[in-house]
């Protein structure tokens, strides 16, 4: 994969989530949550634009109070949604493999916290 930032983010995100939310935890879903946000910043594209209201929305649940994994659960399988469909609209190779990956992983993700 390249060396730019959106493809380094890619992998350390993938990365962390191969063991899940529950081993990254609150802090470990924060810190990637703001390096998404940090590299969306200031973008004009409208597909990435969602994703970074979603990862808006998903950063606010995981600072509130008390957190609801439910609404948690919804952002990740959304998020999960919108990586994937963004690899269906990039050329064959590492920068679609990862998205798909990252996609792949928020889903399952989605469907392994606890359910309102």
């Amino acid at each position: 994969m390249s060396d730019g930032p959106v493809e380094h983010g890619l992998e350390l995100t993938v990365s962390a989530l191969r063991e899940g939310v529950e081993d990254l935890g609150l802090r470990g879903g924060l810190v990637e949550v703001q390096r998404w946000q940090d590299l969306l910043d200031g973008t004009d594209a409208p597909a990435l634009e969602e994703v970074a209201a979603g990862l808006a929305e998903l950063r606010g649940e995981l600072e509130s109070d008390t957190p609801d994994a439910g609404a948690v659960a919804d952002l990740l399988g959304r998020l999960g949604a919108r990586a994937l469909a963004l690899a269906e609209d990039q050329e064959e190779g590492d920068l679609q493999r990862a998205l798909r990956e990252l996609g792949n992983l928020l889903v399952r993700e989605s469907t392994t916290l606890p359910k309102p």
